[in-house]
């Protein structure tokens, strides 16, 4: 072959990289956007839930205001029907006895020596100051014992025998009584 006729030498092309998804590129001012949007959205649910709070309490207020200037009672309160007033008292009373200092009293039972002598039943009366005791002692003389006993304590005052009933039919023959007595912590 001749020089003239030789095939030209094959050129090399550059290479090409076509990429069609452009590469992420990480923008500081874009995350700083996202941040200072979500703290305004923030902010805004705060202020939102206590203009709802003070909205809420001047609407109460208001109609509180509103009822007075008409004479009515606001909604959700109702008049009741007028207390009879012995229902009134009893209610006062019982108030009273319940809040007696129950445990004081009752410590100052038990301190009381008395190992033959059963209480059955304490019933006080906070108005008068006065407790009543019935009890059943093993005999006479442990019944006498106790009464002794509650008239040393410091707690005790005005202590009286107000009934017995000595129990023959029983073995033993106890003796069932009643006792009143003031006691100075009521």
């Amino acid at each position: 072959m001749s020089e003239k006729t030789k095939a030209p030498k094959p050129r090399k092309l550059a290479r090409l990289d076509l990429d069609f998804s452009p590469a992420r590129r990480n923008r500081p001012a874009g995350w700083l956007l996202l941040a200072a949007g979500l703290a305004a959205a923030l902010l805004a649910a705060v202020q939102f839930q206590s203009a709802q709070a003070a909205r809420t309490a001047l609407a109460t207020d208001l109609s509180a205001t509103n009822a007075r200037l008409n004479g009515t009672r606001p909604e959700g309160v109702r008049a009741g029907p007028p207390l009879d007033p012995r229902v009134s008292k009893a209610a006062n009373q019982i108030a009273h006895e319940l809040q007696m200092p129950w445990a004081e009293m009752l410590a100052a039972l038990e301190s009381v020596p008395a190992p033959d002598v059963a209480l059955l039943g304490v019933e006080p009366s906070a108005v008068r100051h006065v407790v009543r005791i019935t009890a059943e002692a093993k005999n006479s003389a442990a019944m006498l014992d106790y009464l002794q006993g509650l008239q040393a304590s410091k707690e005790f005052s005005n202590v009286w025998l107000t009934s017995h009933l000595v129990q023959a039919q029983t073995p033993g023959t106890p003796v069932r009584f009643i006792v009143q007595l003031k006691w100075s912590g009521a």
